[in-house]
């Protein structure tokens, strides 16, 4: 297994293979090793996030800032 398959599957969010725009909102499926190898999305020119909008939510309201 390479290097980037291995990264690619060390953390759940990761290796669903699903990130978003935290600008937008947009979702898309993605290869997460070959993101790791070759640069990760951007959209809105913003890099995309592993962390869903309902994580992110959370992650906020834990924090204060919801």
């Amino acid at each position: 297994m390479s290097l980037y398959k291995t990264l690619a599957n060390c953390h759940p969010s990761i290796s669903r293979g699903k990130i978003w725009c935290k600008q937008c909102g947009a979702g898309v499926s993605v290869n997460s090793a070959e993101c790791l190898r070759g640069g990760w999305p951007l959209c809105c020119g913003q890099t995309m996030t592993i962390d869903s909008p309902e994580e992110r939510t959370r992650m906020e309201a834990k924090d204060g800032k919801a």
